[in-house]
């Protein structure tokens, strides 16, 4: 029988089973966890008290400790058993409170001897065959120290997700690489001007371009087309081929948005193709059929091919001529031509220096001419070539010539090394205005007047030249001839301002200049900074420009007109491609213009009408900013400056 009686500190209250206070049977077994009766648990705990018995028998078998001294280390008092009760008895396997709390200090490595000498009396609970078990039971019963206190930890802040908006699906949109050019012809009917939006839709032989709003630029203005007018506007589609049918409409529901259309004319911009789309008919709910739509068959318009003399100009400077290939590409308003190639049917030298060659050659309409690309291959040895102009000429119109003054280099070593120039079209020279004795075919008289011309030279490396400068001044009467601009001192030296008194005829008020050098002498490279010219006025120019001031002078009606005079207006001008609202920022600007003038002569005329000042010179200033050189820039040696500011100075009319 196991004694228990001395493992208790204090022995467990008993526990009642009802109100009477009756104890629990005989059969109750006391532990520290209070009375427990082993009937409950049946037969498993029995088979599970027998087989710790029979785990503790093998443990004393393989340590070699008599069953007695080895309950007696653990701290049990072991009697003899005699009878059945005692065999009961043993069954209660439960440690003390006293005895779990110093169990559960011990470390695990410690030997069973440090544990029967510090534990005291222990035992081994029901749910554990081996010390070991029991050790980590006890450990994991074990109760965990209150944690202290410790400063109070920061909040810190988590953003929320950002709530995102599900895009919607975009329709993909199309990128179209073709251009097509419409024009809209108004008929020259009342009522037939609108200011709705008109749409096209275009049918080709090999695709659709669906209706599309006709606009100027990415602007959604309302556009006004007049009665007369000729509007034009320009759109991207597919690749249409062979146009066949053009659908155009408008949203005008009121009678003031009734259009009148006259045709439409389609021009692909990559092909030069042409296509008109006669209609002659209403678009409105209140004239005509009562129909916003009108479905047109196209018809193509083949462009008429004309014929041109060319007149090509070398340059009479050193090494001039090539012996390149030379090719020229005319751009006009409606297209451009195909790169011609200019040779000679016979074995002629071409492009040599100072050499005049001519060539015919023909092409279809491109309208007015407005440019054109002069270039070469570069093949031979100094293939260099120095233009001086190119002259076109139609053969049926003689009236017709376009003038392309280059007056430059093409080639590799010299200037910018471009192969190529871009030269634009002028339709009229200035002609150069001489006495009545000069050798030029036309002559005009002019009276001559004293310039002032002040040139700077620009502040960098090797920016002066000993070259001889010269100058010729363009007017509205003509241009002067070409003037040296030279005296005693050593001109054009680096960031230097020369004056040069210039006696000339005049050529009325001035609208460019024309400024090179020979480009003769050592390092003859030149960059020029700005020019000014003063142009001092005689009488009969100082006369002249007080009777234009005091016309200015009047007051004017600056009120809005009337979008009936404005269309009137329109009538008598000639078509033109440009936007419609360009009439009235012109009058804007011509408003802003002469409240300027008004501001800037205030002082020339008193209260009473009288001129107190009078006109001594005028200025114009012109900016450079470029090289004149063969070897810097672009390679040029001569260049057109237009007037970038004008003034009037004024004197006492005492003086």
């Amino acid at each position: 029988m196991w004694e228990t009686d001395n493992i208790w500190a204090r022995r467990p209250d008993q526990v009642y089973q009802n109100e009477n206070k009756r104890p629990y049977s005989s059969e109750s077994r006391y532990t520290w966890a209070g009375p427990i009766n082993p009937q409950l648990y049946g037969d498993h705990l029995r088979q599970l008290s027998h087989e710790t018995e029979r785990n503790i028998q093998r443990l004393e078998k393989s340590k070699g400790i008599p069953s007695h001294s080895f309950y007696r280390s653990l701290g049990i008092n072991i009697r003899e058993k005699t009878n059945d009760s005692v065999k009961r008895n043993h069954e209660v396997l439960f440690a003390s409170r006293d005895s779990l709390s110093s169990m559960s200090g011990m470390s695990v490595n410690d030997d069973a001897s440090s544990v029967m000498s510090e534990a005291g009396p222990v035992n081994i609970c029901y749910l554990c065959s081996t010390l070991d078990e029991h050790r980590q039971h006890l450990q994991r019963m074990r109760i965990p120290k209150k944690q202290t206190q410790g400063r109070k930890q920061t909040i810190q802040y988590v953003a929320p997700r950002p709530k995102v908006k599900k895009a919607e699906p975009k329709e993909p949109v199309e990128h179209f690489t073709e251009r097509y050019k419409v024009v809209l012809w108004t008929g020259n009917h009342p009522e037939a001007s609108t200011d709705a939006n008109v749409f096209i839709s275009l049918k080709g032989d090999e695709d659709v371009l669906l209706p599309t709003q006709l606009t100027r630029g990415q602007s959604k203005k309302r556009i006004f087309l007049a009665p007369g007018s000729r509007e034009t506007f320009f759109i991207k589609g597919p690749q249409l081929g062979n146009l066949e049918y053009l659908s155009i409409e408008h949203d005008g529901m009121e009678k003031k948005h009734g259009w009148y259309c006259d045709k439409v004319e389609i021009t692909d911009m990559r092909s030069m193709q042409h296509w008109v789309f006669i209609c002659k008919n209403w678009l409105s709910l209140h004239h005509g059929d009562f129909s916003l739509a009108r479905n047109i068959q196209g018809r193509y318009i083949e462009k008429k091919t004309y014929e041109y003399e060319c007149t090509v100009v070398t340059g009479k400077k050193r090494m001039a001529g090539t012996d390149a290939n030379v090719y020229v590409t005319f751009h006009g308003t409606e297209g451009y031509s195909s790169k011609i190639n200019l040779t000679a049917p016979s074995r002629k030298k071409l492009f040599e220096k100072g050499s005049v060659d001519k060539f015919r050659f023909s092409f279809k309409d491109i309208g007015a001419i407005q440019s054109v690309r002069a270039e070469h291959d570069g093949r031979g040895i100094a293939s260099g070539w120095f233009l001086d102009r190119i002259i076109l000429q139609s053969v049926e119109h003689p009236n017709v010539i376009y003038y392309f003054l280059l007056n430059g280099w093409l080639a590799r070593d010299i200037g910018d090394g471009q192969l190529w120039r871009d030269i634009p079209a002028k339709r009229k020279l200035a002609k150069e205005v001489t006495t009545a004795d000069g050798k030029r075919i036309v002559v005009l008289k002019g009276k001559p007047v004293n310039y002032q011309v002040s040139v700077t030279t620009g502040d960098i490396r090797y920016a002066g030249t000993d070259a001889n400068v010269y100058i010729i001044i363009h007017g509205k009467k003509g241009m002067t001839k070409k003037m040296f601009m030279d005296d005693s001192r050593d001109n054009f030296e680096r960031g230097m301002t020369e004056v040069f008194e210039l006696n000339a005829l005049d050529v009325g008020p001035i609208t460019q200049i024309q400024i090179g050098h020979d480009n003769s002498g050592p390092g003859a490279g030149w960059y020029c900074e700005n020019v000014t010219i003063k142009k001092y006025l005689h009488h009969d120019d100082m006369v002249a420009f007080l009777k234009n001031l005091k016309k200015k002078r009047k007051p004017k009606d600056k009120r809005k007109k009337r979008l009936s005079d404005k269309l009137k207006e329109r009538q008598k001008r000639p078509l033109h491609d440009d936007d419609p609202d360009k009439e009235e920022e012109e009058d804007e600007d011509e408003e802003e213009e002469s409240d300027d003038e008004d501001k800037e002569y205030k002082d020339v005329f008193d209260i009473d009408g009288k001129v107190t000042k009078i006109p001594y010179y005028e200025e114009y200033f012109f900016e450079c900013k470029n090289w004149f050189a063969t070897d810097e820039g672009d390679g040029r040696l001569e260049r057109d400056l237009a007037v970038k500011k004008k003034t009037v100075f004024f004197q006492d009319r005492t003086h």
